[in-house]
């Protein structure tokens, strides 16, 4: 990561370019709006998830001009009393903007006089509240999180704000960012070519402030993450607690048979084959479980999330985990059935899953209940027990698997992520793959229409 801030607040999917449009449409005057959200700390950063837009209706305004503004206390007390009566958010964030300013911007002294001492108010009258603000001008924005020094002094931390989709995303005006003057890939270079398909914005933004987390890293996401150091990606986090075998070895790709002969980590053989390919690429070999607490902390820090596992119970805490930290998550899974040595099925499927389009694999009812119960019920009777009695089937059997379904679902998965970057087509959240008689690549529509529109995971 590039940037030294080590203080985010993280919107929804379309959150701040709305915030921005509505507060800057009329620029002859200076406008205000409150933002709730969550704070959480991890692994030394701050991550603060906004949920809601309050806008003051014009009667909430006591005085409103170019350059300044006041807000009636009215409305800030029915922001708090919001605030203080729900239990998903502990945060208050207030945001203004600087329309006489067309690129950097800054708080004034008068914004640092007024914030310094509402801060003080919330941390003497509310325990457990947070606070932090937003200035835009017409281009970029200034961001921070008030909190208290270790002799009680009030301190303002600078901030980044972070999208769903790098589009969204608006330049800071006073944190240290990637370069956008910096020299493109010359035509002797690793990424020549790539500049020339994808443009260099979006080379800069993918080769250095970009982190992807893979979790699991068998035949799909072994060739996700090779195509993505071949696209340009620069930071890969690699996740899976297994070790090879030679039943592997026709599809994981960096792997050899003495690897498997070995019964070396997946992460390590996978992450020495990318750092082969780029010596630069920064790749965290991650031999753990997703439940666990390390990998938490490397997922929420994540720009993207890919889950490539078999197993429904983690497909459902990446869920989990991506809705909790605001981390958009790609899902990606494939299919083979073969009967009397016939085969039945080849298809797969990669799912979008970004936070704030009211969708997730819960919904999409991609996650069966038994099945998790089943790979993660703490005791093993009641595990063993759904098997016997037929409730999970197939629980021991090694699924059939070939590289080219693989290799299909894996490059489809990636360039719908670099899509997200450059918006050259329309997004579709759920893209299925099928050669079944014929190959053919379509948009599901269906299951997004079924999903459960009440879940309680995405859309509470």
């Amino acid at each position: 990561m590039n940037t030294p801030a080590r203080y985010w607040i993280k919107f929804k999917h379309g959150d701040l370019a709305y915030l921005r449009t509505r507060l800057l449409a009329d620029l002859s005057r200076e406008h205000f709006a409150v933002l709730l959200g969550k704070t959480q700390q991890i692994n030394g950063y701050t991550i603060i998830t906004v949920s809601d837009l309050l806008f003051p209706a014009p009667s909430d305004y006591a005085q409103q001009s170019v350059a300044s503004l006041r807000i009636r206390k009215d409305f800030i007390h029915r922001a708090l009393s919001e605030l203080t009566g729900r239990y998903d958010v502990d945060t208050m964030i207030d945001v203004h903007t600087h329309p006489f300013t067309s690129t950097g911007v800054s708080f004034s002294a008068t914004d640092d006089e007024d914030e310094r001492e509402f801060f003080r108010f919330l941390n003497d009258t509310f325990e457990g509240l947070h606070y932090a603000s937003i200035v835009f001008s017409q281009s970029r924005y200034a961001a921070r999180v008030w909190t208290r020094g270790g002799s009680g002094s009030v301190i303002a931390r600078r901030t980044l704000l972070k999208t769903q989709t790098h589009p969204e995303r608006i330049r800071s005006a006073d944190l240290r960012e990637p370069d956008e003057t910096a020299a493109a890939p010359g035509e002797d270079t690793f990424f020549h070519r790539s500049a020339l398909a994808l443009g260099l914005e979006v080379m800069r933004a993918i080769m250095r402030d970009q982190v992807i987390s893979i979790i699991g890293v068998g035949g799909l996401g072994s060739v996700v993450a090779e195509h993505l150091i071949h696209m340009g990606f620069h930071a890969l986090n690699l996740i899976d607690p297994d070790t090879l075998e030679r039943s592997n070895l026709n599809r994981v790709v960096g792997a050899y048979y003495e690897d498997a002969e070995q019964q070396r980590p997946k992460v390590e053989v996978v992450k020495r084959h990318l750092t082969r390919i780029n010596p630069k690429a920064r790749v965290l070999a991650c031999r753990r479980d997703v439940y666990d607490r390390e990998t938490e902390s490397v997922l929420a820090l994540s720009d993207w999330i890919i889950v490539a596992t078999d197993t429904h119970s983690s497909r459902l805490k990446a869920q989990e985990l991506s809705l909790k930290y605001f981390v958009p998550l790609l899902s990606l899974g494939v299919n083979i059935t073969v009967q009397e040595g016939t085969l039945q099925d080849m298809s797969g499927e990669v799912i979008t899953a970004r936070v704030g389009d009211s969708l997730c694999l819960q919904c999409l009812h991609r996650i069966n209940p038994l099945k998790v119960a089943s790979e993660r019920h703490p005791e093993p009777a009641i595990r063993d027990a759904l098997v016997t009695r037929g409730y999970v089937t197939g629980k021991e059997v090694k699924e059939p698997a070939v590289k080219t379904l693989n290799t299909f679902l894996a490059t489809m998965a990636v360039e719908v992520l670099v899509n997200q970057y450059t918006e050259t087509r329309r997004h579709v959240p759920v893209l299925v793959y099928e050669n079944n008689g014929a190959m053919r690549v379509y948009e599901d529509r269906e299951s997004v229409q079924q999903r459960y529109k009440h879940c309680f995971l995405c859309n509470v």
